[in-house]
């Protein structure tokens, strides 16, 4: 999880909380929803790109990390009512999402429903098939990275989340659907 911090970032979130009557100092964080590394090439950099704009306009609800990458990445586990910066691979704020539900479970134990939650795939809900099997392949990859061996059962952290801020989004009502 790369943590980003900056003034733009700054200034997105005080428009947030006064847009939202959230006080500033509520704990947040302001990352993308897929680590970036030296070696992603530009398809891969609009892919997170297009995962953080799902979530802007309310198409993506749901998010799902190794349980290890928060020791690993030295990132404190984040909790229900924490607020969530969603930024592009370059660090440019997106949008304010509010974690609402946290479930840990084994990898091989996430069903079809929180899947669905992840956002579309090519217009419509994704296939609980395609979502593991995308979400497994990038699970080997960070574990590689890692030096760790990719075992199914890993646990993960499933995070449920509504999106509250974004430009141009009627202030109170957040994106639902």
């Amino acid at each position: 999880m790369n943590l980003h911090d900056s003034p733009e970032i700054e200034a997105f979130w005080a428009k947030a909380c006064a847009a939202l009557n959230i006080v500033p100092d509520a704990r947040r964080f302001a990352l993308p929803f897929v680590e970036v590394t030296d070696a992603d090439g530009p398809e891969m950099l609009q892919i997170i790109d297009d995962i953080g704009e799902m979530a802007r306009v309310g198409l993506k609800r749901g998010t799902c990390h190794l349980a290890m990458q928060f020791k690993h990445d030295n990132v404190p586990m984040r909790q229900v009512g924490d607020y969530w910066i969603v930024v592009k691979s370059d660090g440019t704020p997106v949008c304010v999402t509010e974690i609402i539900a946290i479930n840990q479970l084994a990898f091989n134990r996430v069903g079809p429903v929180f899947a669905a939650s992840e956002g579309p795939e090519d217009g419509g809900i994704a296939s609980h098939a395609r979502w593991y099997a995308l979400h497994k392949e990038y699970f080997e990859e960070q574990c590689e990275r890692w030096g760790v061996p990719f075992k199914e059962d890993h646990p993960v952290v499933c995070e449920s989340f509504i999106t509250v801020y974004s430009p141009g989004m009627s202030w109170g009502e957040g994106v639902t659907s």
